[in-house]
């Protein structure tokens, strides 16, 4: 049964499956290897939330801002300028400055970049009166912090900084190849309210990608394997 205090996902035939969407103001993992759709799940997300005048912020660390716009347009024909023009949308690429060469101080350039991130977190959100948000991806930060007690103190704070701005967020990470972790740091997974697992198989006859809900807080959710399509019209969930 759905329920009505739920956000929707904006993924075509999932809300149905986890109670009719996210729960408010949840922290959502979206986690996947190369390829499997993450930053087209992420930005559906975003533009649901536009089509319901719910303005949100689309953080990529690892993309320059058009080229998030340039794909969408692209895949879906989405217009990401016309809704920043209009005060829906926000995106911000806030990518880590790596060191020219090796610092004696690692930990304090890492605790600046993550004030830094966080300052800009709360301000674009404050800014955009947020109420969706992005974060694509965390796996740049896991891979900036090697120390693993920072990498955790880190990824807490951002999701701890998303949830007390009160807004319902997406984030995503990479599964490196041949892992079967949830993500390369193996920490966000643990700390987040949901997990969904993207996955792509190139020997598939006829579904190649596949969606499954590993967890979601204070959700009956599926727990079966669902594949799905990348359509013009957005990401869409097979029945089967």
């Amino acid at each position: 049964m759905e329920r009505r205090d739920r956000i929707p996902t904006g993924i075509i035939g999932l809300d149905g499956k986890i109670e009719g969407g996210f729960v408010p103001g949840s922290v959502n993992l979206v986690t996947g290897k190369t390829g499997t759709g993450k930053t087209s799940f992420a930005s559906s997300f975003i533009y649901a939330g536009a089509l319901r005048g719910e303005p949100g912020v689309y953080i990529t660390t690892e993309e320059r801002a058009e080229d998030i716009k340039n794909d969408m347009a692209a895949m879906f024909s989405w217009n990401f300028t016309e809704l920043e023009e209009h005060g829906l949308l926000k995106i911000l690429a806030i990518k880590p400055i790596f060191p020219a060469k090796d610092i004696e101080d690692i930990n304090r350039l890492v605790r600046l970049y993550i004030f830094d991130l966080l300052a800009k977190i709360e301000q674009s959100m404050k800014d955009a009166k947020a109420a969706r948000a992005v974060i694509d991806s965390v796996s740049i930060i896991e891979m900036f912090i090697k120390d693993k007690y920072i990498s955790r103190v880190a990824l807490n704070a951002i999701t701890e900084k998303l949830r007390s701005l009160g807004v319902t967020s997406v984030v995503t990470a990479t599964i490196p190849e041949g892992s079967q972790a949830l993500s390369g740091g193996e920490i966000i997974e643990y700390i987040v309210d949901s997990v969904i697992k993207l996955d792509f198989i190139p020997v598939a006859e006829e579904y190649r990608r596949t969606l499954t809900i590993r967890k979601m807080r204070r959700t009956n959710h599926s727990t079966l394997i669902h594949p799905f399509e990348v359509t013009s019209e957005g990401i869409r969930v097979i029945e089967i």
